[in-house]
């Protein structure tokens, strides 16, 4: 199985004309979906480790414990708007997706990145991130790490995810999935070494 992608070329100029840039000459590491009770203080014990901050996209109906996304914003991570329901997006549904943007935002009132859901990016979200002013961010290389089911799919993603990262990569990761701190416990050092 593979895990680790690029977005498509044509995909990758679409975002950077939705205001997408990665000018840094470093990777930013993104986490979508959470929070999660157990998994997302996990994540952010393995970036503190390594001196790291992130970029995390929220879904407003998974905040249960507001202190959480006070630990990531006070660790100097990035808050984004991820939608507050997480509903896979409908083209022509400008009314929804605007009021689950903002009903995000106000759950989340300190994020500065919007992220759509499953990264489809529909007429409605860019309405309601514009509305908002909220840049849109996407990624360049999704790591698959939703698809492990055990340590030897942790292992190969890992893999996968080292060996295709390049500078200026905005790599995907989620917060709200087991398998993501075993993924990152092999990623984060390698990534120190370059």
């Amino acid at each position: 199985m593979t895990f680790a992608r690029r977005v498509h070329p044509l995909k990758r100029a679409a975002w950077r004309l939705a205001g997408c840039r990665s000018t840094a000459p470093g990777v930013l590491l993104t986490f979508d979906d959470g929070p999660h009770p157990e998994h997302t203080p996990a994540v952010l014990d393995r970036l503190a480790a390594f001196g790291l901050t992130a970029a995390f996209f929220l879904v407003g109906k998974r905040i249960t414990d507001p202190s959480l996304v006070a630990r990531i914003a006070t660790a100097g991570h990035v808050l984004g708007n991820h939608t507050f329901a997480h509903a896979v997006p409908r083209w022509r549904d400008f009314r929804s997706a605007v009021a689950d943007v903002a009903r995000c935002q106000v759950v989340v009132p300190a994020a500065r990145l919007f992220r759509p859901p499953l990264g489809r990016l529909t007429p409605g979200l860019w309405l309601a991130a514009r509305r908002h002013h909220l840049p849109i961010l996407a990624w360049s290389l999704d790591s698959g790490d939703w698809r492990c089911r055990t340590p030897a799919d942790a292992a190969a993603c890992a893999a996968e995810v080292v060996a295709a990262v390049r500078p200026g990569d905005v790599v995907l990761f989620h917060d709200d999935h087991p398998w993501a701190v075993p993924v990152l416990d092999a990623v984060l050092p390698a990534l120190a070494r370059r």
